[in-house]
């Protein structure tokens, strides 16, 4: 509000108070003075004249008022309004609600001093009697409710425009400090007013016709001025009580039309003082607090419906992962079966293969005790060639002295018999040997090759050892009769004692070769002993840990079944969820949908 502003609303509110004190306040008192007093026309004349002047001069008051108010005003000022805090913004507003009550100070001070200024100015016409200067005395009575009244009522409707203003509409009044005036009791002080001014008036009148004061009949038309005047100022006060209360009734109507239409952009203008414009601070405080509430459903509405769009695709996405998941789970559950099965004949084979070396381990056990035998045999067999060829060399040289004794070449051939007989055991023995070494060896496989090959150079052996026996037992008996021929087999069975002295090395040489090949293959054999019992506790480690391996892979596949029922299930969970997603979006358009028929 500038200051033409300012100014304007100051001289229409002045103007109009004063217009009531001087159109109606005035004359009102004028008449009833006239009438009570009984005054003629010269001094009603100087009455009205007195009262002119006395009213001119109390014009000081309002003037005083005027100045006040557009101190009030000055605050609406721009330049001075926008620097204001709101505290200081609510206190300005307080005082202009409270303006209206303040006025009657002013009209008080206006009429107190200005009706006995008047009755002081009468006196310089002329000295008025007891009975002229009497009804002056009622004038408080008659004048001060029903202007009062009038004055608050015209100075409350001045300030309308004002406080409806966009400026101090949206400004609340602090609530301690205003001064209410309620509907009751501008009601009570209306009737009161309007009571008493014919109360007064008509008594005083009454009063006056039946002591003999005044006659009535003497004073028709200042009378009949004076009920007219009388009615004109009811009117005027019963109207602005009335307008009061329709304004505000009107403004409340139109807010709660507007609020059952969805706008809640207005805002109820607290023109009063009274419970009506109170409850504008209450109504105002409920829609501010309401449109917060509708933004707040709109702006959660509008997250909602974000939210759920998002919680929908999370639980796409969520559920095209699960799916995923789901045949992953499938395949891993194929391969873990295929696996445990894998596991199972892994296990299988691995007791097959336990058990298998086992038995390679008794049999090689067996192999080394025959190994070992045979060994005693070759060395025994050693033993005996070496006897053997003690006694060659011995029949050799009983051969060189068969010439001198034909019975000690008897008794070699006889010896040498004897001999024949034990290489024919021998070689026996070593083709019992080489049968069981070659059957064994057949037994062993692989392991059991070189032992094969030593098998057939002893029954080789043995078969040569077997010819030269019969070789021998040919000799020999070639001796015998040699001897019964006498000395001319002699040099021939000397010669056949030499190869069989040669034979007897070799077989000699040979028997300590397979003895040395045996000892060897002793050697091998506790490696492959030795070998076979570290291949039989690998067997048995492999055999645990294969059947640990399938008891975990069938843990591992109930797993996985488990785990794929659970994401089966919250395939399910998820798939109700994108559903939920899906109605709590729709909800939450139609929540936003009603709440936008809300203005805010």
């Amino acid at each position: 509000m500038n200051q033409l502003e300012s100014r304007k609303l100051r001289w229409k509110l002045t103007l109009g108070l004063e217009l009531l004190t001087s159109v109606l306040a005035v004359p009102l008192a004028v008449l009833f003075i006239i009438t009570a007093g009984g005054y003629d026309f010269n001094k009603s004349i100087a009455l009205i004249v007195a009262s002119m002047i006395s009213l001119t001069c109390s014009y000081i008051v309002p003037s005083i008022r005027f100045l006040y108010l557009g101190r009030i005003l000055s605050k609406l000022n721009d330049s001075i309004w926008f620097s204001l805090n709101s505290k200081e913004k609510s206190e300005v507003k307080t005082r202009i609600l409270n303006f209206p009550l303040s006025n009657t100070f002013f009209y008080l001070v206006q009429w107190s001093l200005g009706v006995p200024y008047a009755w002081w100015l009468l006196r310089i016409f002329f000295v008025p009697t007891f009975l002229e200067s009497f009804p002056f005395l009622f004038l408080p009575f008659i004048i001060y409710p029903i202007l009062g009244v009038s004055h608050f009522f015209l100075t409350e409707s001045s300030f309308v425009d004002l406080l409806e203003s966009e400026r101090l509409n949206e400004v609340q009044a602090d609530s301690e400090k205003m001064r209410k005036v309620g509907v009751h009791a501008r009601i009570l002080s209306t009737i009161v007013a309007i009571a008493t001014l014919p109360i007064v008036v008509l008594g005083y009148l009454l009063f006056e016709e039946t002591s003999g004061w005044v006659k009535l009949g003497d004073v028709t038309i200042p009378l009949i001025l004076t009920l007219v005047f009388m009615l004109i100022a009811v009117v005027i006060v019963s109207y602005q009580l009335s307008s009061t209360i329709r304004r505000n009734s009107e403004n409340m109507i139109q807010i709660f039309g507007e609020m059952s239409d969805g706008n809640l952009t207005h805002i109820l203008p607290m023109v009063s003082s009274d419970e009506l414009g109170s409850n504008s601070k209450a109504l105002n405080e409920f829609v501010k607090r309401l449109r917060i509430i509708v933004k707040s459903v709109v702006r959660e509405a509008e997250k909602l419906s974000g939210s759920s769009k998002s919680l929908g695709e999370n639980t796409r996405e969520l559920s095209r992962k699960m799916q995923d998941q789901a045949a992953s789970t499938e395949e891993m559950s194929s391969g873990v079966e295929e696996i445990a099965a894998s596991i199972h004949s892994t296990a299988s084979r691995a007791e097959s293969q336990a058990q298998i070396a086992k038995k390679a381990q008794s049999s090689l056990a067996e192999l080394e005790a025959r190994i070992r035998q045979v060994h005693v045999a070759l060395l025994e067999t050693k033993g005996d060639a070496d006897r053997m060829k003690s006694e060659t060399r011995s029949g050799e040289e009983a051969l060189q002295g068969t010439q001198k004794a034909m019975e000690a070449i008897e008794e070699s051939t006889a010896k040498m018999g004897a001999t024949v007989n034990v290489i024919r055991e021998i070689t026996d023995r070593i083709g019992l040997l080489s049968l069981n070494a070659a059957i064994e060896a057949a037994r062993a496989g692989e392991a059991g090759k070189g032992f094969a090959v030593v098998a057939q150079e002893i029954a080789k052996l043995g078969e040569q050892t077997q010819e030269n026996a019969k070789r021998i037992t040919g000799a020999i008996s070639e001796a015998l009769n040699a001897t019964k021929s006498g000395r001319e087999v002699i040099e021939s069975t000397q010669t056949v004692f030499q190869r069989i002295g040669d034979t007897v090395a070799v077989t000699l040489d040979r028997v300590s070769e397979v003895a040395s090949l045996s000892d060897s293959q002793l050697t091998a054999s506790e490696q492959v002993k030795s070998a076979f019992t570290d291949l039989s506790l690998s067997s048995e480690e492999i055999r645990n840990h294969t059947q640990e391996q399938a008891q975990t892979s069938t843990e591992f596949s109930k797993t996985i079944v488990t785990i794929s029922e659970t994401t089966e299930f919250l395939n399910q969970v998820v798939t109700q969820i994108d559903e939920l997603a899906v109605k709590l979006n729709e909800q939450a358009g139609k929540l936003r949908s009603e709440v936008e028929f809300f203005k805010t």
